[in-house]
């Protein structure tokens, strides 16, 4: 992965009107953030799907949250490049005035798409966050961060106060992920996961209620290896059969995680999706010096179901 790059931005804005959201807000910001760059630049909306529009090649859509590709080996769509940070507030009610932050991760070479992105953000505070049962809450984009929480470097991309965007400098590297697991203590016996928001896995057509480290590590490895082929347009070249057997030797000392029920509702579809998962915090012992770059790197991607919903994001940390 020596040539993957991630670049972390964080939104913060500012409530005009009180803002509700659910406790998981990943689906909701991410159905907003979709249809304000519908509505601004949509060309075709009147087709059911991107797949048959004949501007999807140029489409910032297409390129950005409905990826399509009818060439591709898995089929039409392929992964977003991006991840989704959610609000993370014990009171999901944010009051008029008050500033809440969440964030956007990109990809490899869809860092061109970043302006859409601070223009569809300004348009979702326009219209407003909510769920269906809930009014709108509407909100203005105050400044827009670009930070490598690896080497603590960070910079301003966006001020509402110049309205200027600044072509981001700051990446997430490879290079900084070795940097990161050579100076930390990551190598400590035993590591801690904590599922800040809903894993959701499926093994063999049925969901995962108690977590593993191999099937973790195995649709990490499935996330981390689309990513780069479709983003960086190279292939990863660990033995991955090597890799999960090791992985399948990988204790669970300590497992408080819990399983939650969600939903997520689509207004184009006029249909609810399961979004629930895994959230807590679980303790793995045994791990191989190299997962750590792989885990490293799964907290920026986030891995298994609706990653760009927000969903399978987690923190690690040594344990005793």
């Amino acid at each position: 992965m020596e040539n993957f790059k991630a670049y972390r931005f964080t939104f913060s804005c500012q409530a005009l009107t009180a803002v509700s959201l659910p406790l998981y807000s990943g689906s909701v910001l991410r159905g907003a953030f979709f249809g304000a760059l519908r509505q601004d630049f949509c060309l075709n909306k009147r087709l059911d799907s991107c797949l048959s529009c004949p501007t999807a090649g140029a489409c910032p859509i297409c390129r950005l949250v409905a990826t399509v590709e009818p060439e591709s080996l898995r089929g039409a769509d392929v992964p977003r490049p991006f991840s989704l940070q959610p609000v993370l507030l014990e009171n999901p009610r944010i009051e008029s005035g008050r500033f809440f932050d969440f964030g956007l991760t990109l990809f490899g070479d869809s860092l061109s798409l970043f302006p859409y992105a601070i223009l569809a953000v300004q348009r979702m505070g326009e219209i407003g966050l909510g769920s269906r049962m809930i009014a709108p809450g509407r909100f203005r984009l105050d400044a827009v961060r670009v930070a490598n929480p690896l080497s603590g470097k960070a910079a301003g991309v966006f001020s509402a106060e110049t309205r200027l965007v600044t072509l981001p400098e700051i990446s997430i590297t490879h290079a900084d992920v070795l940097k990161y697991v050579a100076g930390s203590a990551l190598s400590a016996p035993c590591l801690s996961l904590q599922l800040l928001t809903p894993l959701r896995l499926v093994v063999d057509g049925s969901l995962v209620s108690r977590l593993a480290f191999r099937p973790f590590l195995q649709r990490l490895l499935r996330r981390l290896t689309d990513l780069y082929h479709y983003y960086c347009h190279q292939e990863m070249t660990l033995d991955f059969p090597a890799l999960l057997q090791k992985a399948a030797s990988v204790r669970v000392v300590e497992d408080n995680t819990r399983w939650i029920d969600l939903s997520s509702y689509s207004n184009r579809r006029q249909t609810a999706s399961p979004t629930g998962g895994l959230v807590g915090r679980i303790i793995f012992s045994g791990l191989a010096p190299e997962f750590l770059p792989l885990l490293v790197w799964g907290q920026f991607t986030h891995l298994g179901k609706d990653a760009t919903r927000g969903n399978g994001w987690y923190a690690l940390s040594p344990s005793p």
